[in-house]
């Protein structure tokens, strides 16, 4: 895995969501307790997170994407970069305006929450089945 926040070609190996987690707040230089006020879970939530004794709920997922950088898909996979992109020219959800919008909407906050929950219990398979998927449905991947 490559970190191209910086340009740089720096290789990290972190495996877990968690040890991404802290690997992105000690990058981006933030105290835990920053942190967990930023995106509104208590330190020791936060710590949970950090130590794999939890995983993000929806709504701390939410939290991370309306009021840091951090690239939710590479802190769920692995893959991409860890600050997230942010899109050119439209196109794509400026999330910190229309997440929290988003995230009213009943039946998508339960999908996100079952994505969630396939990607945590899921073998494998069922992870690559939901990944092929997702790819596949995205309609700006065509």
């Amino acid at each position: 895995m490559t970190d191209e926040s910086n340009g740089s070609q720096e290789t990290i190996t972190i495996t877990t969501v968690g040890t991404r987690l802290k690997g992105w707040r000690k990058h981006s230089m933030l105290k835990l307790v920053e942190l967990s006020k930023k995106i509104r879970v208590s330190q020791g939530s936060l710590s949970d997170l950090e130590n794999d004794k939890s995983l993000p709920s929806a709504t701390t997922l939410a939290n991370l994407c309306m009021f840091s950088d951090i690239n939710i898909y590479w802190l769920l996979t692995g893959r991409g970069p860890m600050i997230r992109q942010e899109p050119e020219q439209g196109g794509g959800i400026n999330f910190s305006n229309e997440y929290s919008e988003l995230m009213e909407d009943r039946i998508l906050k339960e999908l996100i929450e079952k994505v969630i929950r396939v990607y945590r219990r899921g073998d494998a398979g069922k992870r690559a089945h939901l990944e092929g998927f997702l790819v596949g449905a995205d309609p700006d991947n065509s």
